[in-house]
């Protein structure tokens, strides 16, 4: 693992809206908070392949407040000041600010911003790769430093990093198939959400490119909401500042049934795995059948992997 020159600390951004995953995720638990990996929450998996990174002492969790206490419950070991309370959900680009303006750390120190709802499978690799970018993003004051997944398909839901050499040139969000598989076959990455940067980097990023953020974090709820991608990373990228670093781990968001089911069974597994959900549904998740929710008698209603994202969401909004 590459050596980092500095003591980083770790920012893990624990939001979510909670219809994805519907019916076992909710607006009231999220994503990040589910037993999801093998009984395990993300938020309590990513934590762990954090530590040998970065200590708990120097992690901390941005959160909606009123997760506050599912953090509590899925990582009881993050001490209570390091739980930094969002009075209302404004996305990644208002976290990322009220942390570079709370936590306390010299300007030189570097900060890394990790999801909290991600898996992977190579917990080694993740790390070199997050290492490797803290060393860089320690010795190189302004620019910021992002992770690039190494694509393995020509996903349409996720956002591609387009780079020259190691300098971002742009971002591109999702993209429909035939533009993706031109931006694998061009060398673009996946965007992981994952950053390092020096605090000052980070300061002086938001103040040039979203003063608005940066400078409106008293007054919480009149910031504007949007991605820390949109507010800083992709005006950051057009001036030269943004470099990427590749992840090959065995990513994956597990931001939909279909994903989480392929990311939990290897496609030879015969094995069925069953979840709780509310209502006294049973999630079941199988390489034969996909995945479905059954009702308490048993009977199956339907078939999860096969709702589009707004099916699932209009389905929470009625309960």
């Amino acid at each position: 693992m590459p050596q980092m020159s500095s003591r980083p600390y770790a920012v893990v951004l624990a939001g979510g809206g909670g219809t994805r995953l519907w019916p076992l995720s909710s607006p009231h638990r999220p994503k990040p908070f589910l037993p999801l990996l093998h009984g395990r929450s993300p938020l309590a998996v990513t934590l762990e392949r954090l530590a040998p990174l970065v200590p708990i002492a120097d992690t901390y969790i941005v959160v909606a407040a009123n997760q506050v206490q599912l953090v509590r419950e899925c990582a009881p070991q993050i001490a209570a000041d390091h739980i930094l309370a969002e009075p209302v959900s404004r996305n990644t680009g208002a976290a990322v600010a009220l942390a570079v303006a709370t936590i306390e750390r010299a300007d030189e120190a570097v900060m890394l911003v990790i999801p909290a709802d991600h898996a992977v499978r190579d917990d080694d690799a993740w790390r070199v790769a997050l290492a490797a970018a803290a060393d860089h993003a320690s010795r190189e004051e302004g620019t910021l430093y992002t992770l690039g997944v190494v694509p393995t398909r020509p996903e349409t839901g996720f956002g591609y990093i387009v780079a020259d050499g190691e300098r971002v040139t742009r971002f591109t969000e999702k993209p429909q198939r035939e533009e993706a598989e031109r931006l694998i076959a061009a060398g673009a990455r996946w965007n992981a959400g994952t950053f390092a940067w020096r605090r000052d980097s980070a300061r002086s990023a938001l103040q040039r490119f979203a003063p608005s953020l940066i400078n409106g974090i008293g007054e919480y709820s009149t910031v504007p909401a949007g991605p820390i991608d949109t507010f800083v990373m992709e005006p950051a990228a057009a001036a030269g500042l943004v470099r990427t670093l590749p992840l090959d781990c065995g990513w994956s968001d597990i931001g939909s049934w279909g994903e989480l089911r392929a990311h939990l069974l290897p496609r030879a597994s015969m094995e069925e795995i069953r979840m709780e959900a509310p209502g006294g549904r049973t999630i079941v998740i199988s390489n034969e059948h996909g995945v479905i929710a059954l009702q308490p008698n048993g009977a199956a209603t339907m078939d999860l992997e096969q709702m589009s994202g707004s099916d699932l969401r209009a389905a929470s909004e009625r309960e």
